[in-house]
């Protein structure tokens, strides 16, 4: 089981009067309080940090290529634009977050897609305000019950066609802005720790000359980051910044000295606060019962069975009670991980 080892000093502003933490008064309410409640409150915690400018910064530098030789403080001072911010716990506005268009993008046909961070950036170096939408998912999960990529695809195509009306209007297609959609996986396999692929559509001559400006196609751009820790190889740059920023074994105080220190990230009264705040929720979390620490060791269970390749999918979903879809998406998951290792080889 997962352990967080953070002391609770103070109640979030941003939790519900009655809902108490570990280290906090407790009362008849806390004892039977809802472990989503918790996992609700700390995952909106992990989303506002990531919200924050200097994080949002530096996670465009690293994953945009317009951006690669741009200063940081520019990046967060000049090219980053209002956003707005989605969790199941409500959150107040402040000027210091980035604000901006809606996140709940519904449709009649397609239902509703709740984006966690949605903002947009204007590229550098172009001759006019040229914006860029991006959208920044944090997955617990490497194996959810459905391939993250083809998520991916589906949050970049909703934030495409969410564009009609606002971005372009009848047939004036080439008005449609380009779209990321940046995925940080904090729990991946561990052949795939700390790692970053890259998705988007290119062009395939199969037959003649023909060439056409990538600037008309090539409109949606995937990013998968994974994590891993400091005991495996490439711990370092953007890998080791989300790592100490969404650890939950890592004290406070060495997460603020690090993102200081490393990452000249200014330890301002706010951004300290969120950082205790995510901190003293984890513990709520762990003491609440709701880890998912038996889900993940049934998923290593199933992985070593699949391995051996001796039972059937239905046989090892009964043994370790992770349902028949999971199990399928863990094999195709292991399936197409064996066949990139064989392929860099």
């Amino acid at each position: 089981m997962m352990a967080f080892p953070f002391a609770a000093t103070s109640r979030p502003s941003f939790i519900r009067e009655d809902v108490v933490l570990y280290g906090w008064k407790k009362n008849s309410l806390s004892e039977s309080l809802d472990s989503t409640e918790y996992r609700a409150a700390y995952d909106a915690a992990c989303k506002r940090l990531l919200s924050e400018k200097p994080v949002l910064a530096r996670i465009v530098k690293a994953c945009i290529p317009e951006f690669k030789d741009i200063d940081v403080k520019d990046i967060e001072s000049f090219y980053i634009e209002g956003t707005p911010y989605v969790s199941a716990v409500p959150l107040r506005r402040d000027t210091s977050r980035i604000v901006g268009m809606n996140t709940e993008d519904a449709s009649v046909l397609e239902g509703t897609a709740a984006f966690d961070i949605l903002f947009h950036v204007l590229l550098p170096k172009s001759r006019e305000r040229v914006k860029v939408f991006v959208d920044l998912e944090a997955q617990n999960k490497f194996y959810p019950g459905y391939p993250l990529e083809s998520r991916m695809v589906y949050n970049m195509c909703r934030m495409v066609s969410r564009q009609y009306g606002t971005e372009f209007k009848n047939s004036r297609y080439g008005e449609i802005k380009k779209c990321y959609s940046i995925w940080i996986c904090n729990d991946p396999a561990q052949e795939c720790a700390n790692s970053m692929n890259h998705y988007h559509i290119t062009e395939e001559r199969v037959a003649g000359n023909m060439k056409r400006n990538p600037e008309n196609y090539d409109l949606i751009s995937g990013i998968l980051i994974t994590l891993g820790g400091e005991k495996r190889e490439r711990y370092e740059g953007i890998f080791k910044m989300l790592d100490v920023l969404l650890s939950n074994t890592m004290e406070a105080a060495d997460k603020k000295r690090i993102l200081e220190e490393e990452y000249k990230i200014p330890m301002t009264e706010k951004f300290n606060k969120e950082v205790e705040d995510m901190c003293n929720l984890s513990m709520g979390v762990y003491e609440s019962g709701h880890v998912d620490g038996y889900e993940k060791a049934m998923f290593a269970t199933a992985r070593r069975m699949l391995k051996r390749n001796r039972l059937t999918i239905e046989e090892i979903a009964e043994d370790t009670g992770l349902s028949v879809e999971k199990v399928q998406a863990l094999k195709k998951e292991m399936e197409q991980s064996e066949y990139h290792s064989k392929a860099i080889q």
